[in-house]
């Protein structure tokens, strides 16, 4: 019995939630929306990847200047 409570109320949920999706696609505010998440998931890898590079461009000089670092120290010890 128990069980069978569980599947209605998780059917009921996965109704409301179908059912809301229907009303933002049948809608024209919800048709720009979903517009607008698909140009912005359409840029992301390019983002991203640019994120990645300036990343890696900086650490890259962190570790130059921390190599300069050590050697000036083993220098000086």
């Amino acid at each position: 019995m128990e069980k069978n409570r569980q599947l209605t109320y998780g059917l009921g949920g996965l109704g409301v939630l179908l059912g809301g999706l229907g009303v933002l696609l049948a809608s024209g505010r919800g048709r720009e929306i979903l517009s607008k998440i698909n140009f912005h998931l359409d840029r992301a890898p390019h983002t991203l990847e640019d994120f990645a590079g300036a990343t890696q461009a900086e650490l890259d000089r962190i570790q130059q200047t921390l190599d300069q670092i050590a050697a000036r120290l083993q220098a000086v010890g």
